[in-house]
């Protein structure tokens, strides 16, 4: 691989800034190609697999279909066809999100870029384009920039689809939902979203980092389909789970 002059200062700059050590565990060495993350922290890393719920992908105890619904979802109207996450939130993935989301930890991104690439094989569909989920520009304004942009594009070069960030907008603020109970986080951002321009017949793919009980998605979805999407499934990074 042919390294720019500018990439080649990047990382020899990192190196300055962080020496060759994991950021996670601060024991074991990482260097900034890897993101900082060690071998040792990547093995605690744990992949969402089957049995999964087959609308928004909650992983479900072994003894239960996975033909049938999550308890969530068959009390919910879900706007988005189908839900898959790449990890579940836990552990170090929890960990690596927070500091990249909220204390701007952007040396993680070569190895979010790399748990992007896996995956892969979570969607088979053919869509028009990958739409990552709006902040408000408030919101972006404080956090400096949009974590779902960023792993669009990673995205994006995996499934070689163009990103559209025109197509939906985040027109009303709205709280954290992080320590928020389902019920609230579904009227929290309830009309929150809106598309500007007729989108009819599209298949589009939302991105965000985490998804926890689906509203935030759910609003998204249903702000596309109001402007004429014909399908909206939604694909991120890591998969919060309720227990």
């Amino acid at each position: 691989m042919i390294h720019s002059p500018l990439s080649q200062w990047i990382n020899s700059t990192l190196a300055i800034a962080y020496p060759e050590r994991c950021q996670l565990c601060e024991q074991h060495f990482a260097s900034a190609s890897q993101g900082y993350v060690c071998r040792a922290c990547q093995k605690l890393l744990r992949r969402t697999k089957p049995p999964w719920c087959p609308q928004c992908g909650l992983p479900v105890d072994s003894s239960q279909s996975s033909n049938s619904a999550c308890l969530n979802c068959r009390e919910a109207n879900w706007q988005f066809h189908q839900a898959r996450s790449v990890f579940t939130a836990q552990g170090p993935m929890r960990e690596i999100i927070h500091r990249y989301k909220y204390d701007q930890h952007e040396f993680f991104e070569p190895f979010l870029r790399h748990c992007c690439r896996q995956g892969a094989a979570l969607t088979q569909t053919t869509y028009t384009a990958l739409i990552p989920i709006p902040l408000h520009p408030t919101k972006e304004r404080e956090r400096g920039f949009n974590q779902a942009n960023r792993l669009a594009e990673f995205f994006g070069e995996l499934f070689e689809l163009p990103i559209k960030t025109n197509l939906l907008k985040r027109v009303r603020f709205t709280e954290t939902q992080t320590h928020l109970p389902r019920t609230q986080r579904l009227r929290n951002v309830m009309g929150s979203n809106q598309s500007p321009t007729s989108i009819s017949r599209n298949r589009f793919l939302l991105v965000d980092d985490v998804m926890t009980t689906g509203a935030t998605a759910s609003a998204a979805a249903h702000a596309l389909r109001k402007s004429g999407a014909r399908m909206v499934d939604v694909l991120t990074l890591a998969r919060a789970l309720p227990f």
